[in-house]
């Protein structure tokens, strides 16, 4: 750094050539300016008081959204048959049985014994056994590993797989799943 004073920007240098004839003659900031700045500044200060004292929120549109959709989905739901309209139907078994053989059997295994799954055809039932409790287990999904199937399938498509789960053979014993289940030791331990 230099401490030659011809360097400091505030003092022109006598030799130094005129470039576009234009010079810093510290003119003041243009009038527009200033009215500009200074209206932006009242402008965010009315929006900022109107916004806190108006009440609205993102939160609060967000609740709004929620309550109309709850409502439309309340609507929606009591619109769905409460019983199963298949029971017994052997052509919607038929059909429940390849949706179950290409969706459910992957954890629930194609017994219904389960794997990841909990068992099918053991007489624990954890979200309950009736015609509704199983509707909205697999068109919505339970937390920790049953996944909602209501969107891909269809209601039809869920109706006639839980009548065929109703004809697989039920065992007495708890299965995958139920709270007392123990697990087979493999062979040889």
């Amino acid at each position: 750094m230099s401490s030659d004073p011809r360097q400091a920007p505030e003092y022109p240098i006598p030799e130094a050539p005129e470039r576009d004839g234009i010079g810093e003659d510290d003119n003041p900031i243009p009038l527009w300016f200033n009215v500009g700045f200074w209206g932006l500044m009242v402008f965010g200060l009315l929006y900022i008081l109107y916004y806190v004292g108006s009440g609205w929120t993102a939160a609060s549109v967000y609740a709004a959204e929620v309550e109309q959709l709850e409502a439309r989905y309340a609507a929606v739901r009591e619109s769905l048959p409460k019983q199963n309209p298949y029971h017994g139907d052997q052509a919607a078994i038929a059909e429940g049985k390849q949706v179950f053989d290409t969706i459910c059997s992957v954890c629930h295994l194609p017994t219904g014994q389960g794997l990841v799954g909990p068992s099918l055809v053991d007489p624990y039932w954890k979200y309950g056994s009736d015609d509704e409790s199983l509707f909205t287990s697999v068109s919505e999904g339970r937390p920790l590993g049953m996944p909602p199937w209501g969107a891909q399938l269809g209601s039809e498509k869920i109706w006639k797989a839980l009548a065929y789960v109703e004809t697989l053979p039920k065992k007495q014993e708890s299965g995958v799943g139920a709270p007392d289940y123990v697990p087979p030791k493999p062979p040889g331990s």
